[in-house]
């Protein structure tokens, strides 16, 4: 176990833990963060919420500062908060998270909100989730709606342990599947597809965050040549029967390339209708598309 290293805060009140975490991280990240930060991993090492430390006069015992000073270490060395903590929030799911599997967005949370509103109240049919990662969508579309049948695809075996993980905690009921989803096809049919695959071209490696490039899984992150590879395989998976008829397609994708899928996805004319949907920064990033009429 890695013991937490000083200097260490004066006192184990509130407001010396407080003002003694903020040091530890002030030189790492930007300023803007430091709060929102501080009360995050206060709250998940408490296990309380700042107003019930502040009602309780809460002291912090020897153990949670040396684990605060362990998690400052990790800030500082550029780790993600949600590696850090091995938890995350998605869709007001607890999720568990670790380096095999790529970090949940609020982009992809709206795309699950957008989802549950096409599939309308107690939708009952099969849901397919490829490139599942740590599970969030799969989970978070059986969570919404309990009478689906949800099956969650990955070909990373890290990955798959976390999703399985997840799964276990939530006790949802949804299956996780290990498939390579370029050369493999799954053995049954779907009412929906979503994915969230990979789609950033290797060349744009060094533009990312260095908390991103280090720490997040490549092979969640990146293709190599083609950028729509796997939307271009999704769609033959679709057209093979994989979506059934009348079914639902929605994808994530890059804000550069979103635009491109969709016109693709229209040119099979094996849609009624499809639909480029920006996020809440107004960039385009999810394509829907329903009622298949082969």
């Amino acid at each position: 176990m890695i013991r937490g290293k000083g200097p260490w805060p004066v006192g184990n009140s509130e407001a010396e833990v407080r003002k003694w975490f903020i040091s530890r991280i002030s030189d790492s990240i930007e300023e803007s963060e430091h709060l929102p930060l501080t009360n995050l991993c206060l709250d998940h090492i408490s296990d309380k919420t700042k107003g019930q430390r502040l009602v309780e006069d809460y002291k912090y015992p020897e153990s949670q500062l040396d684990r605060l000073s362990v998690i400052a270490d990790e800030i500082k060395s550029g780790r993600p908060i949600q590696y850090v903590l091995g938890v995350t929030q998605f869709c007001n799911l607890q999720i568990s998270i670790e380096e095999g599997a790529l970090i949940p967005r609020p982009e992809t949370e709206e795309l699950v909100q957008r989802v549950n509103v096409e599939l309308g109240s107690r939708f009952n049919g099969k849901i397919a989730d490829i490139g599942t990662g740590s599970g969030c969508i799969a989970l978070a579309l059986k969570e919404s709606n309990p009478l689906a049948e949800v099956i969650g695809f990955d070909v990373s075996e890290s990955a798959l342990s976390i999703a399985k993980l997840n799964g276990q905690n939530l006790c949802l009921g949804v299956e996780f599947v290990q498939l390579n989803a370029l050369n493999e096809t799954p053995s049954q049919s779907f009412n929906v597809i979503v994915s969230n695959p990979p789609y950033i071209p290797k060349s744009e490696e060094q533009t990312l965050e260095k908390r991103v490039r280090d720490f997040e899984p490549s092979i969640a992150l990146f293709v190599e040549d083609d950028p729509l590879v796997f939307y271009k395989r999704i769609l033959e998976l679709c057209t093979s029967g994989v979506l059934l008829k009348g079914g639902l397609l929605a994808l994530e994708c890059h804000r550069d390339y979103a635009e491109k899928i969709s016109k693709f996805i229209e040119s099979k004319y094996v849609f009624e209708k499809v639909e480029l949907v920006y996020d809440f920064q107004g960039v385009p990033r999810h394509v829907i598309a329903n009622n298949f009429l082969y």
